[in-house]
């Protein structure tokens, strides 16, 4: 998993917890970004390009399949930006945690 989203952002919006429970909100966001991504990239690919990331999972390293996937979704950084900025979004309109004034 990457840290798209970094305990340092959620500060930046004004959110007052307690480390342990930055660092699982953190995780919990992350984790959303990635299942996001995943699904985007999944459905960009051809069904060849899927059956090889797939047998890659198996037996390539995190960067390994990181490169690929660059060298066959073109518009990767921006799917991960897009979705970065819409599950910070969905945090902000809906967690209670930050206050409207301190909004991305």
């Amino acid at each position: 998993m990457q840290n798209h989203i970094t305990t340092d952002d959620i500060r930046n919006l004004g959110v007052t917890l307690s480390d342990d429970e930055l660092e699982q909100l953190v995780n919990e966001l992350n984790d959303k970004v990635d299942d996001r991504v995943g699904n985007e990239i999944i459905t960009s690919l051809t069904p060849d390009d899927v059956e090889k990331l797939a047998d890659m999972q198996e037996g390539a390293t995190e960067d390994e399949i990181a490169q690929w996937i660059a060298e066959h979704v073109p518009d990767y950084e921006e799917i991960i930006a897009d979705n970065r900025d819409i599950v910070l979004g969905d945090f902000v309109e809906t967690s209670g945690l930050v206050d409207d004034n301190d909004e991305v």
